[in-house]
């Protein structure tokens, strides 16, 4: 198994996707023009209205807090460093260091 990373955009919508599997992904979805981030984990039944309050990425996964308080912990299989740079740089994309939302170790 191996962790596919899929990015797409256009002119309203930014989209980040990590899957391991059907039942291991997580999304998240930007509106470009109010700037609002939402967040779903299949797998973990966290739905598109979760609100991420902190998010760290290490080279061996990505973990978010949401508001609720739940944790969800989304492991990479085999990701190159290559891909897993590039998933940094849509995390930064998403949250900007003025939201103090988005830690990074390991980049």
């Amino acid at each position: 198994m191996k962790t596919q990373v899929s990015q797409e955009s256009d002119d309203a919508i930014f989209t980040l996707m990590l899957q391991n599997d059907e039942m291991d992904r997580i999304f998240w979805f930007q509106d470009k023009s109010s700037g609002e981030v939402k967040f779903e984990a299949e797998g973990h039944h966290v739905g598109r209205d979760a609100i991420v309050k902190e998010c760290t990425v290490m080279r061996d996964g990505v973990h978010i807090v949401l508001s609720s308080g739940e944790v969800v912990s989304f492991y990479f299989c085999d990701l190159s460093l290559r891909e897993y740079l590039g998933v940094v740089s849509a995390l930064k994309k998403l949250y900007p260091s003025a939201q103090k939302i988005l830690e990074v170790f390991d980049a």
